[in-house]
């Protein structure tokens, strides 16, 4: 049988429009503010976000559209996480004047259920201790959070501090503490490591906790700083679940650190016991050898970063991500690493020797990510990157090719009064997959 070349030309295009059709009937709709989406590319899941300082948590799926939201009217929010059974947990602001007003303090936790009732609040902000910044979720239930300690004077000089520069009369410094909620808005801290536990100076032998600074990476030097009382400034908390440890990130030090979580707290005051025979020591430090002086200023890697985090590589890709805020004054970076670690959480040594390893092994670097405060990034299951660039505004995912396969740019959300719009990003935010316990416990409808 013959055709015509009218009729086949008919034919070619009812065939393309057919699949323009099915192409139209296939994708979803969008959420204006989606400038980027190619589902081929990244995994189904939904997107946790916490606007700071608003008083609301939500939950998203790829397309843009509110699955669920967590709030508590007036409160304002630095950041959230999704518990195991939807219920979200939340740092929130006090903006209480108790003798502590260092940015990123936040002074109170809540949980919010899935009905979005409030089911505990718990405080901790007076004039000589308080929350501030990051929290983690345990996988027994508990929580890790952040607090700070005021430290006097007088215990500073006995310390070693250099007086110069305690400009302030006292150091505030970091502490971590595991919290295991109870009833009646109650809690039970049930283990902690305090900083000041773990320190070493070269400044007046005649004080406590001498020592050769470059013999001694495991410790804190007591004199760095310029002489601002928080002189660490911690603003993550990451939990490593293979190894019971924790990564504690430093944006004034301009580098990150490790230590064991499986200690006693009375072992975490000294350099022995838990897992690792080490204490409440660094296990693991990278990003600034001049802290422990091993290097110089051309040995440092990163500036006053945000969000370090652990993923397990099983020798595939890097192993250790964190959102380099300061790296040039045109952009930010996501910085990757790939430490040798041994299978039970081993370290590599990093005595005289400084960064190890001595550079990056991958970085994804963009003027539209440029953000001086906060931030974030997580490796997803797929081997993606999302990227939270407050200042920026936008939620990105980047394969490792560095091609940009969904955004969320909330300065295109729509302008009708009418449509979901969240108006601003958060800190950072974070990828949940539809087998999360906490995302099943949902019920949500696609």
């Amino acid at each position: 049988m013959k055709y015509s070349y009218i009729t086949v030309l008919i034919l070619v295009i009812s065939l393309i429009s057919c699949n323009q059709d099915d192409n139209q009937i296939l994708k979803p709709a969008l959420n204006q503010a989606i400038t980027v989406y190619e589902n081929d590319h990244f995994e189904d899941d939904y997107i946790l976000i916490t606007p700071m300082r608003q008083d609301t948590t939500y939950l998203i799926d790829r397309t843009g559209k509110l699955q669920q939201s967590w709030s508590n009217e007036g409160d304002e929010v630095l950041m959230a996480y999704l518990m195991k059974d939807g219920s979200v947990l939340r740092s929130i602001f006090t903006n209480a004047d108790n003798g502590i007003n260092i940015p990123g303090k936040t002074g109170k936790l809540q949980i919010i259920d899935k009905n979005n009732a409030l089911v505990w609040e718990w405080h901790l902000d007076n004039s000589t201790q308080a929350l501030h910044h990051d929290i983690a979720l345990l996988p027994n239930g508990n929580i890790l959070a952040s607090v700070w300690e005021v430290i006097d004077f007088n215990m500073c000089v006995e310390a070693g501090r250099d007086p110069n520069k305690l400009f302030d009369n006292r150091l505030v410094i970091d502490k971590v503490i595991e919290i295991q909620p109870v009833g009646n808005n109650q809690a039970n801290i049930i283990w902690e490591w305090s900083l000041w536990d773990h320190i070493i100076q070269d400044f007046d032998v005649n004080r406590s906790n001498y020592g050769n600074i470059a013999d001694h990476p495991e410790l804190f030097d007591v004199n760095l700083g310029a002489g601002g009382e928080n002189y660490t400034h911690v603003n993550s908390l990451n939990y490593i679940t293979e190894f019971d440890q924790i990564i504690i990130n430093s944006r004034t030090l301009n580098e990150f650190f490790i230590i064991d979580h499986s200690t006693s707290t009375e072992e975490a005051r000294t350099s022995l016991g838990g897992n690792y025979g080490k204490g409440g020591d660094i296990l693991f430090r990278w990003g600034n050898p001049v802290n422990f002086k091993t290097g110089n200023s051309n040995d440092r890697k990163i500036t006053g970063q945000h969000d370090a985090s652990f993923f397990k590589s099983n020798g595939q890709f890097e192993n250790f991500l964190v959102f380099d805020n300061l790296d040039n004054v045109e952009y930010s970076t996501v910085k990757a690493i790939n430490v040798n670690i041994s299978e039970i959480g081993n370290y590599p040594n990093v005595l005289d020797i400084g960064n190890i390893p001595s550079n990056v092994s991958w970085e994804y670097s963009s003027n539209s990510i440029l953000s001086k405060l906060t931030s974030g990034c997580q490796r997803l299951r797929n081997g993606n990157i999302l990227i939270t660039s407050t200042a920026g505004n936008i939620i990105r995912e980047v394969t490792m090719d560095k091609r940009v396969v969904w955004e969320y740019d909330f300065n295109q959300e729509s302008t009708d009064e009418q449509d979901f719009k969240m108006y601003s990003n958060g800190f950072k935010t974070r990828s949940l997959s539809i087998n999360y316990s906490g995302i099943q416990s949902l019920n949500l409808e696609n």
